[in-house]
């Protein structure tokens, strides 16, 4: 039973609740009561409110705050900045901005997250330039909001401002860059926080372990992904999921697939990602069997639904193996319409063994996808030309030319 005269009772049991039955509580009950709410009472309300993902409530409990005189606390104007950005509420973001969110440096911290939330990094740049004082936080804000928009290279430079300022990075600002670093294969930033984990005696955590292989793995160094993976203390299926990823990426499928059987003796459960990254695997390695095999058994052993990065893993590997009526028959069964992989995959497979007729299909459905993209004319045309069949190839280079579709035009990496 709660004290109803005792607000730390009613915020003990608000903290508690499921996000809408708390907001049910405070509205139906704990404002029926003798206690009196506090700051506290708020925090975890708007906590609430975005969980909920309810935000028109989270005006309702602005106004009220305000009310009652906490308006001016810089937790929950930070609390509120947050809410509000969730929410997409940018006006208000702006407002907040322009009336209260001010000199405080957990305001102004919130204030720059809230607006790389909304997409602005201008804005959220702008706040971090007019601060006096920044803190690790701040930094981990900024730094991630350009690697969450693919700005990667900006957020790198923000790093180094960071690091030349002497601040400390925080877990998160950490994996921010490494991610940037794995996706402009700037092995030198990844290997530079590296190098900072193992100088401070940091805990590398399951997720920090996870964006240090990943980095390792696409900038090339597998070797040094699997030390990263060997030295975890923890290791949850993200990071087993991204292990088995880098061996597929570098052309060690069955490697791949023997850690993901590691993975199931360790008691850990595989999620849709995962099997993402065994069927990569098995494609990689030619193992047309294995991904029969397990694409069946995440439905039957795991109730996972296939998505349709699934049917498209299953339709690489089925059309590199030379198995096309499968590829064919998967393509044609699929509970939803075949996407770009999808299609390049049946239609690369459909031309190497002379399916003419599936890959026509297969073609004339990835030029309604992206009418603009030559591959997949030209690789019809090859494919005709490469069986004799002349009268075809320049027909569908006819009717590239009609439709103002442009050859690609070939590169060298030799100037």
């Amino acid at each position: 039973m709660v004290d109803h005269g005792s607000t730390f009772a009613w915020n003990a049991v608000l903290r508690s609740s499921p996000p809408r039955q708390a907001l049910h509580l405070y509205t139906q009950s704990m404002l029926q009561s003798l206690a009196a709410p506090n700051k506290f009472t708020f925090t975890f309300l708007i906590k609430a409110c975005v969980k909920a993902c309810a935000p028109h409530l989270t005006r309702h409990l602005h106004c009220h705050l305000v009310k009652l005189g906490f308006s001016s606390d810089p937790f929950l104007q930070s609390a509120l900045l947050g809410a509000y950005a969730d929410g997409g509420s940018l006006a208000v973001v702006r407002q907040l901005h322009r009336h209260g969110a001010r000199g405080d440096v957990v305001v102004r911290t919130a204030l720059v997250s809230a607006y790389v939330k909304c997409g602005l990094l201008a804005d959220a740049h702008r706040v971090f330039d007019e601060m006096s004082e920044v803190n690790p936080v701040t930094w981990a804000a900024l730094i991630s909001g350009y690697a969450r928009c693919g700005r990667d290279s900006e957020a790198l430079q923000v790093f180094r401002r960071m690091r030349l300022a002497g601040a400390e990075p925080t877990e998160a600002c950490m994996i921010s860059v490494l991610a940037c670093s794995a996706r402009l294969g700037a092995l030198e930033e990844g290997a530079c926080v590296h190098r900072h984990i193992s100088r401070s005696g940091r805990h590398l955590s399951a997720s920090l372990g996870t964006a240090l292989l990943t980095m390792y793995a696409k900038c090339g160094c597998l070797d040094a992904a699997e030390r990263v993976f060997d030295g975890m203390q923890h290791r949850d299926p993200r990071a087993w999921t991204a292990m088995i990823s880098a061996l597929a990426a570098h052309g060690q499928g069955a490697r791949g697939l023997h850690l993901f059987d590691e993975m199931l003796a360790q008691g850990l459960r595989p999620d849709g990602v995962t099997y993402v990254a065994v069927l990569s695997a098995c494609s990689h390695a030619g193992l047309a069997a294995a991904a029969c095999r397990h694409f069946d058994g995440m439905t039957e052993l795991y109730g996972l639904v296939p998505g349709i990065e699934h049917y498209g893993c299953m339709v690489d590997v089925l059309g590199r193996t030379g198995r096309v009526e499968e590829a064919w028959s998967m393509v044609q069964t699929m509970p939803a319409a075949p996407d770009e992989f999808v299609l390049k995959s049946l239609l690369s497979a459909c031309c190497s063994h002379g399916r003419m007729d599936y890959a026509e299909w297969a073609a004339e459905k990835l030029m309604n996808v992206d009418p603009g993209h030559a591959a997949s004319y030209v690789m019809l045309a090859n494919a005709y030309a490469g069986m004799g069949r002349w009268e075809d190839s320049a027909r569908v280079r006819k009717m590239m030319r009609r439709r103002g579709v442009p050859k690609a035009p070939g590169q060298s990496t030799v100037d």
